[in-house]
């Protein structure tokens, strides 16, 4: 699991009142692991509402990008999460990427299952 970061494990066993006792005692909501995802990309990538709730709630900033160059609200319409979707929206989420982001790569397989890639936001 996730040892060297409690509120990383916390989301990715499904616990909210793990991650908010994560916070509770002073976890920084927005670091990243050692996969490159900060607790709030865990818990769109779960598709936990409630756990992405309680994380913007605590100041999680929504458009942090992950190691793999996107932010939550692009994984939240990659994997079809209208609700996660909306509740990042409330909180001025954003779809972004960033250098990292292989865009190739990603458009080919896309283009393979007949989908496209999110549309990025300004």
């Amino acid at each position: 699991m996730q040892d060297n970061y409690p509120i990383h494990s916390n989301v990715l066993k499904a616990d909210p009142e793990g991650v908010l006792l994560s916070i509770r005692t002073g976890a920084n909501v927005d670091q990243l692991d050692d996969h490159g995802n900060s607790p709030l990309h865990w818990a769109v990538l779960r598709g936990d509402y409630d756990i992405v709730k309680i994380l913007l709630e605590a100041g999680a900033n929504p458009n942090i990008i992950s190691t793999d160059g996107v932010t939550p609200k692009w994984s939240a319409i990659d994997f079809g999460l209208n609700d996660i979707e909306q509740l990042l929206t409330s909180y001025e989420g954003k779809v972004l990427t960033d250098h990292k982001f292989d865009r190739t790569s990603w458009s080919v397989f896309k283009d393979a299952l007949g989908q496209s890639l999110p549309k990025e936001e300004e």
